[in-house]
């Protein structure tokens, strides 16, 4: 089996091999184990250098000694235009593997016809192996290379199969979810049949990996839209205007309900109130006006005064006996303005006036990066970015949530595509050791230039047009059958909240603060959200130890 001029070499999920790398440049695997249910991710990277029949070779992966069925995809890479915002080399490939504009992988590609590729010519190609294994024990896994039923390469590691489950996710994590994005994208009219059925696969994805919390559009979100541009209407909640005041039809809302509860949904981020950065604004709201509709608020109407106002105290009492008669109040997370600074504490506080009567009891959230807001009472369960949280840490709050979005590309961990895998999953312990409840991140399918002034075509732009990191504003690829396809970064991340729980699951047997302890000892100094071990080898060692744990505390 030994073939002139093709080296092949099985490899961790963290490693991120550009096309330009060799095998032998990435530590191979030789041992992991898992828990059952848990998700396993691995690779195999390829290098064919014969100059003749490479670009010829039509290749099938075959698994063998695995307790589960197994899914193979190609990890096709990207341009990334804007890879971060600094230029700076001195960080090296722990904090980013390339500052400059380059090719990365990314793309998680079916084979053809399930099975066949083919590697390219003199570069270094990707597989990427995900399986569920449901039965303790210890498994040779061997991975061949056929060409035409001949093996060409062969590689193994040895898989040990823990006998404890994974733990149900605690984490609520949302990554926000955009509707207008598949409507524009797959030319279907909003909430057509054709619509739903795309919204329903993409739902399906977000929720297989770790999404259990959606962005909710009862009113066409008002994010990321240039003052006085408009996003395509998603318009869950139906209203007509006449002089007697408002009709509300919930409808489409109970639709929404439904499909993301048979996807595995858990719980509904209702969109924001008011507009983005200071709640200066109202979101823009269609309603039936004599027969037709027309934009009833939006850019032009104040969001603290005047007609708007009122229209939510017609409005929220009804939607809140609706989220109860649906069983999903409690499960509800409210929003008034995103990302609101101290600047703008006056006029958030004006719009927390108007709704909070109607939320008496409910979760109130807000991405935001001053702890001096969150101090004004403004906001009881604050969301903080991941560069701003150490001060959060120190106060008494009961339900912890953190977010990043593009700022957040300095030290701290991140997903975007030039980033090392490691600093995408690092967050997993992070949160776990600092007792973060919940993550947002605003962008699971955010196809738009910034400002959502126009479709992108996300296989060449990553960045919005250059606005932010390459990555930062989706974690999914659109297939031409309405159906998504997932990035190496959304899997990565998946690993990360499995993290968590498998840690969790560690707390019960030796206590919170031997696991917090270990942490720390094996990153060698007290890990922070700034300070960590940026490398593959921490979080792999990390994950043996803390498995090891567990398995001899199942089996006494």
């Amino acid at each position: 089996m030994n073939i002139p001029n093709f080296s092949t070499r099985i490899v961790s999920s963290l490693e991120k091999a550009l096309i330009t790398d060799r095998p032998e440049q990435h530590p191979v695997l030789e041992r992991q184990s898992v828990l059952i249910g848990e998700k396993l991710d691995f690779q195999l990277l390829i290098l064919d250098e014969d100059p003749e029949i490479a670009s010829t070779r039509n290749l099938k992966a075959e698994v063998t000694g695995l307790p589960c069925d197994v899914t193979c995809r190609a990890a096709v890479s990207v341009y990334a235009d804007m890879p971060t915002y600094s230029h700076d080399t001195s960080k090296g490939t722990l904090y980013y593997i390339e500052s400059k504009s380059g090719t990365y992988p990314d793309v998680l590609e079916p084979l053809d016809s399930g099975k066949y590729f083919r590697p390219l010519r003199g570069r270094t190609s990707s597989l990427w192996f995900t399986c569920v294994p449901r039965k303790a024990g210890i498994y040779t896994v061997t991975v061949t290379l056929k060409e035409a039923d001949r093996p060409v390469s062969e590689n193994t590691f040895l898989l040990t199969v823990i006998a404890a489950e994974l733990p149900e996710q605690e984490l609520i994590f949302t990554e926000w979810f955009h509707c207008d994005c598949l409507s524009t994208y797959y030319h279907v009219p909003v909430f057509s049949p054709e619509h739903w059925k795309i919204i329903s696969s993409y739902m399906k994805c977000a929720s297989e990996n770790g999404v259990n919390c959606l962005l909710t559009p009862i009113f066409t979100p008002p994010l990321d839209t240039e003052i006085g541009g408009e996003r395509p209407t998603v318009q869950l909640v139906g209203v007509k205007a006449d002089n007697n005041g408002y009709t509300f039809d919930f409808s489409l809302l109970n639709v929404w309900f439904e499909l993301a509860r048979k996807n595995g949904i858990k719980y509904f981020e209702i969109s924001h109130f008011f507009s983005q950065w200071g709640a200066e604004f109202a979101p823009k709201i269609i309603a039936e006006k004599d027969g037709k509709p027309c934009r009833i608020f939006g850019w032009n109407t104040p969001g603290t005064e005047g007609e708007y106002p009122r229209f939510l105290s017609c409005f929220l009492p009804e939607l809140i006996a609706f989220l109860r008669e649906q069983g999903v109040l409690e499960s509800c997370i409210f929003h008034i303005s995103d990302e609101p600074n101290e600047t703008q504490l006056e006029g958030y506080m004006k719009a927390k006036k108007i709704v909070s009567p109607y939320l008496e009891g409910c979760t109130i959230a807000d991405a935001l990066s001053s702890v001096a807001f969150y101090k004004s009472g403004a906001v009881n369960t604050p969301i903080p970015a991941t560069n701003h949280i150490e001060p959060f840490l120190e106060e008494p709050i009961s339900q912890r949530w953190a977010y990043y979005c593009c700022g957040q590309w300095d030290k701290v961990g991140n997903r975007f595509i030039a980033y090392p895998s490691a600093r995408n999953r690092i967050l997993g312990v992070q949160l776990y050791k600092f007792g973060i409840k919940g993550f947002l991140h605003w962008g699971f399918n955010y196809w738009y230039s910034m400002g959502s002034r126009r479709l992108i075509n996300p296989y060449l732009c990553q960045s919005g047009e250059g606005q932010v990191p390459s990555g930062d504003a989706f974690s999914v690829y659109p297939a031409q059958d309405g159906t998504p396809y997932e990035s190496i970064r959304l899997n990565v991340f998946r690993e990360a909240i499995q993290d968590i729980s498998v840690l969790s699951l560690c707390e019960k047997f030796i206590g919170r603060a031997r696991v917090t302890a270990l942490i720390d000892t094996l990153a060698g100094d007290k890990l922070t959200f700034s300070s960590y071990p940026a490398d593959p080898e921490y979080i792999l060692r990390l994950r043996e130890e803390i498995n090891r744990i567990i398995a001899e505390n199942v089996q006494a």
